[in-house]
């Protein structure tokens, strides 16, 4: 066996390196901003509902918070986007990268006293793989072949094909460790309680109001966390939570708008956080239906938006033109994306030779949360009118947009946090099997060049094959992807150590604290 450090590079060129000792803390890494002081409940803000605390399938951008508190996972991902030790104080990849072995922290228990080991660890990636079982994680890690208990604290995963990012995919947001009592009970019992490893247990869950996390004493990590509790508090109304983060009633603005973010970070004993992401707004276009299964009409609603000015009037200048590639400049494998210019004549032009020389109504659909999915709708319609796209934009719940037009719908928009690798990004949405595919884009040479790029340990076609497929995707357009948005987030007077990482789905709420009078 090989040891691998925990960058993906190393992995993929195979180079030795020194594990991890056992009780490692990586959070140590990442200096305090004073002497941390225990106690205290921390007020977090936030403006769409807690739906679930299912972390299996979870996907909302207040759900995340909570199960990165609530779970633990295998791995996790650090704020500089590489995978780190978590339940598995290290792990080893044999030389081909087709067998890893993970070996648990001795006495980690669950938050009702029990213990956590092997059996639990492989219940939890049984469930995941399982095609009866919602899992947002199963295909970043359906390459799987067996997980094995091989004791108490060493789990073994052998794999159909090579992959060396399997580290970074068992840190999935969605591949935190569930107990196999919890999984062979009733499974709608996971939407309303948690019984995980993490740094703080549910003490109450109310997802139309508050969700409120109490500290967990047995946590891994000694010493940690610092604060007594955290609440989870739900703010329909943009304004009022404005209001009451800025007079001290919350200590944290989960997301801040891009219009307060000025006045915000301005204010007094405020600390807000800019920070560069691979997050976007796309617009989704049912690919089986008129009449977007002509890719000249794709192309044409590409060409009718003018991305930078939809930067500084969306995105109040807090953010980047995107072209319609998934992969942000932040992704190891980015390809320089070629612009595409604001041509409205040259989108009319092209519409009639598909077939709509009078131009096409159509209606767009929104969710009112996050608010830029309405606001970029909006853009689009006032843009494309030009070009003889004729859009009505339909903004409506949240809850009714999940239950009626997302995975649904012929044209829609859709909105995303970045992904850890490319290979993530792809099966979450473009691959014929992709978790939330829903566009209708069955592409199979797109198809083979993931699957052959997670299948090979060799950096160089590893980067020759996601090239490939981002010119592919950029070739059909099956996604309009017109922004990458900055994560703003800001902390108040006292709150310490408040952070969120580029992927936005991890917090280390362990290390922040109170330093208040």
């Amino acid at each position: 066996m090989t040891h691998f450090m925990i960058t993906r590079r190393t992995m993929v060129m195979g180079l030795a390196a020194t594990a991890l000792l056992p009780g490692t803390d990586f959070t140590e890494a990442f200096a305090a901003t004073g002497t941390p002081k225990s106690g205290g409940t921390l007020k977090v803000s936030h403006s769409t509902r807690i739906a679930t605390l299912n972390v299996l399938n979870c996907s909302g951008p207040a759900e995340y918070p909570v199960v990165d508190m609530l779970y633990s996972g295998l791995t996790r991902m650090s704020p500089d986007n590489k995978a780190v030790p978590d339940l598995a104080e290290r792990w080893e990849a044999s030389a081909d990268a087709k067998t890893f072995t993970f070996f648990l922290r001795k006495g980690i228990v669950f938050h009702d006293g029990t213990p956590c080991t092997a059996d639990d660890v492989v219940a939890t990636f049984t469930a995941i793989l399982d095609k009866n079982v919602p899992a947002a994680a199963r295909s970043v890690l359906n390459m799987i072949d067996k997980i094995e208990a091989v004791d108490a604290t060493t789990v073994k995963f052998s794999l159909k094909t090579p992959f060396a990012d399997l580290p970074i995919s068992t840190a999935h947001a969605n591949a935190r460790i569930l107990s196999k009592a919890a999984l062979s009970g009733p499974k709608e019992k996971l939407d309303t309680t948690a019984n995980g490893t993490g740094p703080f247990k549910l003490e109450t869950y109310d997802s139309a109001q508050m969700v409120r996390l109490v500290k967990n004493e047995n946590y891994y990590i000694k010493g940690k966390p610092y604060l007594d509790a955290v609440e989870m508090r739900l703010y329909p109304d943009l304004a009022a939570e404005s209001a009451n983060f800025l007079n001290g009633s919350t200590d944290v603005m989960l997301v801040v708008q891009q219009a307060d973010f000025e006045r915000i970070s301005k204010a007094t004993g405020v600390k807000a956080q800019r920070i560069p992401s691979g997050r976007f707004v796309n617009i989704t276009m049912r690919q089986d239906q008129k009449p977007f299964d002509d890719v000249r009409v794709r192309k044409a609603l590409a060409m009718s938006i003018d991305r930078p000015t939809l930067v500084d009037i969306v995105l109040e200048g807090l953010g980047r033109p995107a072209y319609d590639n998934l992969i942000s400049p932040e992704f190891q494998y980015a390809i320089k994306t070629p612009e595409i210019a604001y041509d409205p004549a040259g989108a009319k032009k092209l519409l009639a030779e598909a077939g709509y020389p009078n131009g096409i109504k159509i209606k767009l659909v929104a969710s009112n949360r996050p608010a830029i999915r309405a606001q970029v709708a909006v853009a689009v319609k006032e843009m494309a009118k030009a070009a003889g796209f004729d859009i009505e934009v339909e903004t409506m719940s949240h809850d009714t947009y999940l239950a009626n037009v997302w995975m649904k719908g012929q044209f829609y928009m859709g909105y995303w946090g970045m992904q850890a690798t490319e290979d993530a990004t792809f099966n979450l949405l473009l691959t014929s099997n992709a978790s939330y595919e829903d566009t209708a884009w069955k592409n199979k040479d797109f198809d083979k060049l993931i699957d052959d790029a997670r299948s090979t340990t060799d950096d160089a076609k590893r980067r020759d094959l996601y090239a490939k497929a981002q010119e592919l995707q950029l070739k059909d357009t099956p996604y309009i992807v017109p922004i990458f948005e900055d994560i703003l987030t800001a902390s108040g007077k006292g709150a310490e150590d408040w952070t969120i990482a580029p992927l936005s789905r991890y917090f280390y709420v362990e290390n922040v604290w109170l330093n208040k009078a």
